[in-house]
């Protein structure tokens, strides 16, 4: 059942923490501008050494307590705490190395926005097939019929020979690839099939979720870069299509923000400070790191500076375990997501 409060004013005035200031030079931008903008933006990632990515990416982006998860099949690996890609799972560049132009090649293959923990045999499927809806395919294709998710390899409504990623992770994938065209220019056309109005497809079918939000603030974290299309799915269109229904200059402004989590990690409560425009109603939701709803509440978030505290507690009073967790505030169209590490 659930609750309603009124959460706090602050007499203390806040600092607004968050990555918005990131792209504020960018805002205002459509088009070819958007695109060359951002491009300078995140242009800062300089990580060559493709081991210490790998390392990185099983044993933090990509972690969750002690486990990895398959881009491509779903099937989770129990992985020691020294893994890094050695046998099985590797390591997908969903922008396949074989497609790279020559400058940069270093720093492309060590750009962990593009990387994801794979089953061997399903990256080996894949190889370097461009991304596409798969029109026909046999069951040998399928990878696989018994994983939490499937992906397949088969050909597309032109007889090219593709690769369809599960629908769970066609998002993640569709992004990493906007990402490293506009970081890199490297093109969209590969193997003869242009990805380009499938990525965005598939981007909107499937969107952004707190855990990507969490990823990618953890590879800004370690190679000093940001994929935009997480932070800002709305850029893919102002990019690409800015003259669709949404006016690409007309840009909206949230209503609140959160602009602290405090302490993080927590032991026993954790504050998060919003900031508000006006007084509005808010939805929390907590989640753990398998997606699993632990608390909702409904707020009244009162103009200015405000928070509300979590005591670590579910929905029916239990202590919550140690571990990682993420806090979804909502008011209309506004979301804002925080990672919250619940510690001992």
């Amino acid at each position: 059942m659930k609750k309603t409060y009124s959460v706090t004013l602050l007499l203390l005035l806040l600092p607004l923490v968050v990555f918005a200031g990131y792209y504020d030079n960018v805002m205002n931008l459509s088009g070819d501008q958007l695109r060359n903008a951002l491009r300078t933006l995140i242009s800062t990632n300089t990580n060559s050494s493709y081991d210490n990515a790998k390392l990185f990416m099983f044993q933090t982006a990509d972690n969750v307590n002690g486990t990895v998860r398959c881009i491509y099949t779903g099937h989770v690996y129990n992985i020691s705490g020294s893994y890094n890609g050695s046998s099985d799972p590797n390591t997908e560049h969903t922008y396949a190395q074989s497609w790279f132009s020559s400058s940069q090649s270093s720093i492309k293959k060590a750009d962990v926005h593009h990387l994801f923990p794979t089953r061997m045999q399903a990256n080996s499927a894949r190889g370097n097939l461009p991304l596409a809806n798969v029109a026909s395919y046999s069951s040998s294709e399928v990878f696989y019929a018994n994983e939490p998710w499937q992906s397949y390899r088969g050909n597309d409504g032109y007889g090219h020979t593709v690769w369809e990623p599960a629908p769970q992770s066609k998002g993640n994938v569709a992004r990493a690839l906007m990402y490293f065209t506009v970081r890199y220019n490297d093109g969209l056309i590969q193997g003869g099939v242009n990805m380009l109005a499938t990525l965005m497809q598939w981007h909107a079918q499937d969107p952004v979720d707190a855990s990507e939000l969490a990823r990618n603030q953890a590879v800004y974290q370690y190679q000093n870069n940001r994929n935009p299309f997480v932070d800002h799915p709305e850029f893919v269109n102002r990019i690409w299509n800015p003259t669709s229904a949404e006016d690409p200059l007309e840009i909206p402004v949230p209503q609140f923000m959160i602009a602290s989590a405090y302490p993080n990690p927590f032991a026993d409560d954790a504050s998060i400070a919003f900031v508000a425009k006006e007084t509005l109603p808010l939805s929390v939701s907590i989640y753990n790191l398998r997606g699993q709803l632990m608390r909702e509440e409904e707020l009244v978030l009162r103009a200015g500076n405000s928070e509300y505290v979590w005591d670590g507690k579910d929905s029916r009073g239990s202590e919550t375990a140690v571990g990682i967790y993420f806090l979804r505030a909502r008011s209309g169209r506004d979301t804002q997501v925080i990672k919250l590490n619940r510690s001992n």
